[in-house]
């Protein structure tokens, strides 16, 4: 999926935890560099959590971009209803850059597939709109080789922005958690798989990507690990 002729460059921004905190800043301005500064907030993952936290999301993350001085709306998008809306699917194509907070990967997945606000994102992300996810939010973004998009289906399916391997968030913090990592990357089989720390981001284009923030970026491929910081540049595998 390319820019049409004259707009910016595909730009993905996906974070391991921390969205709408100071350390971002400098990774959300490069992903709206060129692009109009516009902000379109979509806490849906967080929905299974109820509206006070629902609610709450779209809150920092309003007032993180006026402290940025970038102008944000929160989209009320919870349910499948809710993503078949029209007035919600139309509003979509005016952002430079579309959102996705944290929360439930899974639900998250399966309440965007093959929606009228999904299909009317992709054609945003073709104009050259930016794709931003956090924890859930940039772990649908990928799409593992042979797993079958499906309701119900785990967050390894994901929505196919990024196709032959699969994200994985918090990935330093489950360090902690006895057989968690092992258990996460035990589902990337057939692909590769990318942990991104806490606090930590990548931008790229699907391919080629830059590490910001405080933390690393593990991509496995073929049982052979690599590890890249702030600063570094990287590509992971058609």
């Amino acid at each position: 999926m390319e820019a049409t002729r004259g707009s910016p460059e595909r730009a993905l921004l996906l974070l391991g935890s921390g969205e709408f905190e100071p350390w971002s800043g400098e990774v959300e301005r490069e992903a709206l560099s060129g692009r109009r500064p516009h902000v379109a907030v979509v806490p849906t993952a967080s929905a299974p959590e109820g509206d006070r936290v629902f609610d709450r999301w779209g809150a920092v993350a309003l007032a993180h971009y006026a402290g940025m001085g970038v102008a944000a709306e929160v989209v009320p998008l919870k349910t499948r209803a809710d993503a078949e809306r029209r007035d919600l699917a139309a509003s979509i194509a005016g952002f430079g850059l579309v959102y996705f907070s944290g929360g439930n990967p899974r639900y998250l997945a399966d309440t965007l597939r093959d929606t009228r606000f999904w299909r009317e994102l992709l054609l945003a992300l073709q104009r050259g709109t930016a794709f931003a996810g956090c924890s859930a939010g940039a772990m649908v973004a990928s799409r593992l080789p042979g797993v079958r998009p499906r309701l119900g289906a785990s967050w390894a399916s994901g929505l196919g922005l990024v196709a032959g391997g699969s994200f994985g968030a918090h990935w330093d913090r489950m360090r902690f958690l006895p057989g968690a990592r092992s258990l996460v990357v035990s589902r990337s089989k057939g692909g590769w798989f990318l942990g991104l720390d806490e606090r930590t981001a990548i931008l790229g284009d699907g391919r080629s990507w830059r590490v910001f923030g405080l933390g690393a970026a593990m991509l496995r491929v073929d049982g052979s690990t690599a590890v890249y910081r702030a600063g570094d540049r990287f590509s992971t595998p058609e």
